[in-house]
């Protein structure tokens, strides 16, 4: 997703939380309702970022590992966010909302830690050939 895409998706964002707004200003809907969808909104489009990392390949020149290791490292921290971006939204969709507040960040915390984890072994990994002592 470029620039286009990114702002795109913002003003989206923007335009929900500006309803929302207006919504409870009108009485129609309860103020909890906004911090839910607003959530829920979060951690969809956390998924469709997530789904597009493994889609958006640089020059593989440019690349410091092989084109199959950093594939494969799109793959798994593409899958890792997704499935954060679909536990925040599951999360803000049954939690209580003060309990939603703190476990919607805590998962997606969690996926970023993992992620950068494996990354940061698959460096550790590439650094070091087996035949070094």
């Amino acid at each position: 997703m470029k620039i286009k895409g990114a702002l795109i998706t913002a003003g989206l964002i923007l335009a929900l939380a500006f309803a929302l707004t207006q919504a409870v200003d009108r009485g129609f809907i309860e103020p909890g309702t906004t911090d839910r969808a607003m959530g829920v909104a979060i951690g969809l489009v956390l998924v469709v970022f997530a789904n597009l990392m493994p889609k958006n390949l640089g020059p593989l020149s440019e690349s410091r590992c092989g084109p199959g290791r950093g594939q494969n490292l799109r793959r798994f921290a593409a899958w890792t966010f997704v499935l954060a971006g679909l536990g925040h939204s599951i999360i803000w969709l049954t939690f209580p909302i003060p309990l939603a507040h703190v476990w919607a960040k805590v998962i997606v915390a969690s996926g970023l830690v993992l992620v950068v984890a494996v990354v940061l072994l698959a460096a550790y990994r590439g650094s070091h050939s087996p035949t070094e002592s």
